[in-house]
């Protein structure tokens, strides 16, 4: 006898199986899109880096469920406008973007990760971190409260074609008694800028420039950024133990000075350069020479604006000769970190989030990405085949930049870090652009850092730098008084 299934029964079935998860489509099965619906808010300092956001966003969708709003906040602004929300003790964002070397004024705003790592077995991946990074990305007041984001060194870059040409080489000897070379101190950079500047070294009857560089004041101190390397090789310091200020000293006047000499090397308009301008004028073929961030490394091999693709060498910052050896102090500048607020309602959610952005492979594709000027700041990054073929000598470029770790400054990662920069960027630039001397200029940023020390209050500060002093000084880097006479 025929048995006919009622359309309750099947109903029934139907349902205990799709209960079961048996039916269920395969991105609806048990565990998939944990989060489904739930929207997080960011915030960032650049349009570029709201669009590096964009290059997991469908991958974070499928995985978790989540979407992520990114507001941009100019870099200019940004600083003092999310440190106002969070002060008044609260802010309208989950996931915040944020400087590392100005932890010490965001850090007690974020979320601790260590709990939530526990409670919900996320993995950051720890090990695969650049050892550096971790040690100066990280931490607030001992407690894990964020992942790196960005890893913002700087390195050189040079174009082959004006260092090798026989004729240049032949030309330099004549007039500086030494072989043209890419330069390994501050005094061969100068020459070489001097030597290239005003005609065309790459063999055409262009008037080309002698070197890039990026001297605007504003945004994240540019001029700033430029300055140090040489300050630093040449023995300085940013204080003394006792918070007085070192930046006015042999060191930095030398340093200064040599910029304010070399200015009529560089491209008109350098004054008013972000990180952008110089970048383009290297790829365009125009200057020979630029140390910046490491993301101009992807422009170099881009062939679709590049015309020195294969052209270009890599290496280390210059430095400064004492006593036969060469000093590097290429600088952290400054980066960019990733942390939960801890005004956030959505604290689980966004910790998830903050995993899966810094997952290895995820951020390597913000990494290797020429539009998300993001570089890189996992060992992983700097080993990925793909990475390492993504065009000609990308392989030797990675290299440069893992070659720099050893030798890198951090900011003065201090309570006001952002306050001593712009003021003593502003200086800087009130010397290249002729309005003051080197050194009242610096003099002067003296007075105005002493202002923000008493402001901050000294003890405090003097406790704060104490700490980033001796970090410093297991690094290697310490004040030299006499080093700015003797640098060769």
């Amino acid at each position: 006898m025929r048995r006919f299934w009622s359309a309750t029964s099947v109903a029934l079935l139907l349902g205990g199986l799709v209960t079961l998860g048996w039916l269920a489509a395969p991105d609806r099965a048990p565990g998939a899109r944990p989060y489904e619906g739930q929207t997080i808010r960011a915030v960032v300092n650049a349009e570029y880096v709201k669009y590096s956001l964009s290059l997991i966003e469908q991958d974070l969708y499928d995985k978790l469920g989540v979407k992520i709003e990114t507001e941009v906040i100019p870099l200019d602004a940004f600083v003092a406008k999310t440190l106002l929300e969070f002060n008044s003790g609260g802010s309208p964002w989950d996931l915040v973007m944020f400087g590392p070397s100005n932890m010490p004024d965001y850090g007690r705003h974020f979320e601790p990760l260590e709990p939530w790592v526990e409670k919900l077995k996320l993995d950051f991946a720890m090990d695969d971190i650049v050892p550096v990074f971790a040690k100066v990305m990280l931490r607030y007041q001992g407690k894990l409260v964020s992942m790196p984001y960005d890893g913002d060194i700087h390195i050189m870059y040079w174009n082959k074609v004006a260092f090798e040409r026989p004729d240049n080489r032949a030309k330099f000897k004549a007039k500086y008694k030494y072989d043209l070379q890419p330069p390994k101190t501050w005094k061969q950079w100068d020459d070489a800028a001097e030597f290239f500047h005003g005609w065309g070294w790459d063999g055409s009857q262009a008037k080309l420039f002698g070197a890039g560089a990026s001297y605007k004041p504003s945004g994240s101190g540019y001029s700033y950024h430029w300055w140090r390397s040489r300050f630093f090789s040449y023995g300085g310091q940013y204080f003394d133990a006792n918070m007085k200020p070192l930046v006015n000293t042999a060191a930095g006047l030398r340093a200064l000075e040599e910029m304010v000499r070399t200015m009529p090397f560089y491209p008109p308009g350098v004054l008013l350069f972000e990180s952008e301008e110089p970048k383009t004028m290297l790829v365009k073929g125009e200057v020979p020479l630029l140390y910046s961030w490491t993301s101009t490394g992807k422009r170099v091999g881009n062939p679709a604006e590049s015309v020195i693709v294969g052209k270009a060498g890599f290496g280390l910052v210059p430095g400064a000769e004492i006593d036969g050896k060469i000093v590097n102090r290429p600088a952290i500048t400054p980066g960019r970190g990733m942390a939960v607020s801890k005004y956030s309602k959505k604290k689980e959610v966004t910790m998830k989030v903050l995993e899966f952005i810094s997952l290895p492979d995820q951020s390597l594709k913000i990494v290797m990405d020429a539009k998300t000027i993001m570089d890189p700041w996992r060992v992983s990054h700097l080993r990925a085949e793909k990475f390492r073929k993504l065009f000609p000598d990308a392989d030797k470029y990675l290299d440069a930049i893992e070659q720099s770790f050893p030798y890198l400054v951090p900011d003065p990662v201090i309570p006001a870090a952002d306050e001593y920069q712009r003021k003593l960027s502003f200086e800087i630039t009130e010397a290249l652009a002729k309005r003051k001397s080197p050194k009242d200029a610096l003099e002067n940023a003296v007075k105005e850092w002493d202002k923000i020390t008493e402001r901050r209050g000294l003890e405090k500060q003097k406790a704060a730098w104490g700490e980033k002093l001796h970090e410093m000084k297991q690094l290697g880097i310490e004040y030299h008084p006499d080093w700015a006479a003797k640098a060769k």
